[in-house]
């Protein structure tokens, strides 16, 4: 195999993007999946005989609209509906909030609705400010032979107050209803292990757990389907079954890459591997600068949650929602209090697990009947604050403790939910990591926090900005890049036009 512009690891979404845009613009490109077949996060298995969903999550971050329109996904069929709503069930009482804000007004409480409408308004105008600035249509400038590019001096993110906040006073300060703000906080922070009484935790609400794109028909593998089909359209040459073991160097500059037994030579490499993964796991420690293995080291990233399957041998009741059927097909989450967030975020650092955390239920079939056979159903259980791994031990969380958890919160929404499941699979994060590489199985590719967002994602710095690290011709674009918590595609984006502008002065060669 001659040698190519850009070798790119991994061929989920943010590596794919990052593909369609360098082969569009000219450049001979191979992608790296170790999987069978390319989508990362964005793929549909089949995990008990005819029942399919996505295993790793039920929706991504949004994509940012300027692109979406770029990657013509509609007219390949990828049309992301958001969910409809949101419900959750307390041990007091539970709330339904919808997509659609006038169907909201109606359903909050009245005291709550003025502050409730402003809030949404609030995070819906910093979400499109953050999308702004992410996808800005200037291409990055080229590095230089001898130094990185200099800049303007960026205005600071819109965020900043946010990124000083508590989840819990962000809520209380314009909610005065303490369910509505245990709802909104589920929704936030589903999927990870967060206190909403710590600084910071704010950000969250900008970046939810839940995520804002929306499903595919199919499950998400139509996604990554698509992104696939761009990619090839336009050149790109798409390698599955080839797990990157090792980024070659050559005087301190990435050559080449090594999967199995074979080195390919690029010009350019760009990994969608978290920050971790890809600079300590890939990288010979020699080669790194001692001051660049330092600041990895301070680097936060650890798996937070697990997911469960459940193949259903019908669809479960669904008469709490009879008047707003539709809303059955968003997240459901189940959880007691705010205390109990907290409680087991504590539980989470010392590597323990709660006996009730909070547990987000979702019935992918139901949206889409094709996912089941006739007849039947798929539910899916996200269970949120498990650790990588348990207190005194190297092991997993036990699959049957984390499988009991899901069916104990499924059974406060669906009562005879239990003499339903046919069969059930449980998904911890040794699974996420085996299977899309993801340090510890964080989804997220470390730690949603102030010093770990937007400009300082991975690492502050000229040498980290648009996609670019210390390493000469080593570009990263995964969940450990910019705006990536926020926003799905956005930094595979810019590291490609980042590659562009480098390949194009000679500055990667």
């Amino acid at each position: 195999m001659g040698r190519f512009d850009a070798a790119i690891i991994g061929g989920g979404p943010e590596g794919l993007i990052a593909a369609i845009t360098l082969a569009r613009a000219g450049f001979s490109i191979v992608v790296l999946e170790k999987a069978g077949a390319p989508g990362g996060r964005a793929t549909t298995r089949e995990f008990h005989p005819g029942f399919r969903c996505s295993p790793y999550t039920d929706e991504l971050p949004a994509v940012p609209g300027r692109l979406y329109r770029d990657l013509d996904l509609a007219r390949h069929g990828a049309i992301l509906a958001p969910s409809p709503a949101s419900m959750l069930i307390s041990d007091s009482s539970s709330s339904l909030i919808f997509a659609d804000a006038a169907r909201s007004a109606r359903n909050v409480p009245h005291a709550a609705r003025s502050g409730f409408l402003a809030l949404r308004e609030e995070i819906e105008a910093l979400r499109r400010l953050i999308e702004e600035r992410a996808s800005s249509p200037h291409a990055p400038a080229p590095r230089r032979w001898f130094a990185w590019p200099r800049a303007p001096r960026e205005p600071p993110w819109p965020i900043e107050s946010w990124a000083r906040a508590s989840l819990e006073d962000v809520l209380r300060s314009r909610l005065p209803d303490s369910l509505l703000r245990l709802h909104l906080a589920a929704d936030a922070v589903s999927g990870r292990a967060v206190s909403p009484y710590l600084a910071g935790t704010a950000l969250h609400a900008l970046a939810p757990g839940i995520g804002l794109s929306g499903r595919t028909a199919g499950g998400l593998g139509r996604l990554g389907g698509v992104l696939a089909d761009i990619a090839r359209q336009a050149g790109a040459v798409i390698r599955c079954d080839a797990e990157v073991t090792e980024i070659g160097m050559k005087r301190g500059r990435a050559t080449a890459i090594v999967a199995g037994r074979e080195d390919i030579a690029a010009r350019a490499v760009l990994s969608t591997l978290d920050v971790k993964r890809t600079m300590l796991g890939l990288i010979a420690s020699s080669e790194l600068p001692q001051s660049v293995l330092r600041r990895l080291g301070y680097f936060r990233i650890a798996g937070q949650a697990a997911r469960v399957l459940f193949a259903l041998d019908a669809p479960p009741d669904l008469s709490r929602w009879r008047e707003a059927p539709d809303a059955a097909s968003g997240p459901i989450h189940v959880l007691g209090s705010m205390k109990a967030l907290t409680l087991a975020h504590d539980l989470w650092s010392a590597g323990k697990l709660a006996d009730e955390p909070l547990v987000t239920l979702r019935l992918p079939s139901l949206a889409d009947p094709r996912l089941a056979p006739i007849g039947k159903a798929v539910m899916t259980a996200t269970i949120s604050a498990v650790p990588w791994r348990m207190s005194g031990s190297w092991e997993e969380p036990s699959r049957e403790q984390l499988a009991a958890i899901a069916l104990a919160a499924a059974q406060k929404a669906f009562p005879k939910i239990a003499s339903q499941v046919l069969a059930q699979q449980v998904i911890v994060g040794a699974d996420v990591e085996q299977g899309l590489g993801a340090t510890e199985g964080d989804l997220d590719g470390g730690e949603i926090a102030a010093d770990q967002i937007l400009n300082s994602r991975p690492l502050p710095g000229a040498e980290w900005r648009d996609g670019r690290t210390p390493i000469a011709s080593l570009f990263l674009a995964g969940g450990s890049s910019g705006a990536s918590p926020f926003l799905l595609g956005a930094s595979g984006r810019l590291a490609a036009r980042a590659i562009i502008a480098d390949l194009r002065t000679g500055t990667a060669r």
